[in-house]
């Protein structure tokens, strides 16, 4: 139990704060950047979320494949960042026992950081949409994007899904690829009446 007054409890929460949003901000950035590197169209965050898309505005007869590839950059990259991550916990031991000495909280030791994708191929509108009185955005809708949505809830952490229909193009566009890829049991999301074909994309 730590007694601080008023100042040093405010100060502390700040601390926390301020590096859980910077450790966020990194997160969302190296995701970022893998879909920007594979000609992805970065849609929105949502928390911590990113939201791509691809073949628009600029086509791209490979989309789903640039998509996937992105995928799996984005896990590895995590991957390396969460041991560097966890590298960092011993000084942080060694720092809290600072901390605990001189009456301070001590900070949590740093945990991996977890990415599940869900990717889905199909036809949706785009365009900009909103208000002109207040914010227009440049996004995606339709029925194929709360697919790709469902898909990724269906992830959980460090897995890439793909719909048959994203499965489909890389048969076409890259069956090395497509002959890694592990079919999984069809499964029920919400808004889609039919169960759906899904795959697991490796990236180790």
């Amino acid at each position: 139990m730590h007694q601080l007054d008023a100042d040093a409890a405010e100060k502390c929460y700040d601390e926390s704060a301020r590096e859980t949003l910077e450790t966020v901000n990194l997160y969302l950035a190296t995701v970022a950047d893998a879909v920007k590197n594979h000609g992805g169209t970065l849609d929105k965050y949502i928390g911590d979320c990113v939201m791509a898309f691809w073949n628009a505005p600029v086509p791209n007869e490979q989309h789903a494949l640039a998509c996937v590839r992105a995928a799996i950059e984005a896990q590895r990259v995590i991957h390396v960042l969460n041991q560097k991550r966890l590298a960092q916990n011993a000084s942080r031991e060694i720092e809290n026992r600072a901390r605990l000495s001189a009456g301070l909280p001590p900070k949590p030791l740093l945990t991996a950081l977890q990415l599940g994708t869900g990717i889905n191929t199909g036809l949706v509108t785009v365009g900009l949409m909103g208000s002109d009185a207040h914010i227009l955005n440049y996004t995606i809708f339709g029925r194929e994007v709360n697919l790709a949505s469902r898909l990724e809830g269906v992830s959980g952490s460090g897995r890439i899904i793909i719909s048959d229909a994203t499965y489909n193009h890389l048969l076409r566009h890259d069956s090395v690829l497509a002959a890694t890829c592990l079919e999984l049991p069809s499964v029920t999301v919400k808004g889609i009446k039919a169960a759906v074909r899904i795959f697991e994309v490796p990236w180790k």
